[in-house]
């Protein structure tokens, strides 16, 4: 055996196993919750659209999403929540930024525009 021969077969081995190994990894369960589903689908749709779009939460979990350039149109999409998150109203613009507007008038807790979150604790070290 030469040593070209040796890097051919590590080569072809090297090249089957790239081929091979994903079959083999299985893939995780996705851990985000209904809600954050629904706001992803609401920012994708305002982005899409070029719209602000409002997604709009009632008190037994049923969500709608509607587009607010169309407000005489069918909404874009409807849905129930598994669990209730109470009456929310969230508005999102068109390069996917989100405003919380709670029903009832109190202020929605460590809400994050940005990301269309709600309860985010991030770790920040200090600031350089």
């Amino acid at each position: 055996m030469t040593l070209l021969e040796l890097i051919v077969v590590i080569a072809l081995l090297g090249l089957i196993l790239a081929i091979a190994a994903p079959a083999f990894i299985v893939p995780s369960a996705s851990h985000d919750s209904e809600l954050t589903t629904v706001l992803g689908t609401a920012r994708r749709a305002a982005i899409l659209r070029g719209e602000p779009v409002t997604l709009a939460i009632d008190s037994t979990g049923g969500w709608r999403l509607d587009g607010d350039a169309t407000p005489a149109a069918p909404p874009i999409a409807t849905g129930t929540l598994g669990s209730s998150v109470g009456r929310l109203r969230i508005r999102v613009s068109p390069i996917g930024t989100c405003v919380a507007d709670p029903a009832g008038g109190a202020p929605v807790v460590d809400w994050n525009a940005l990301d269309c979150r709600m309860g985010v604790a991030r770790a920040e070290g200090p600031v350089k």
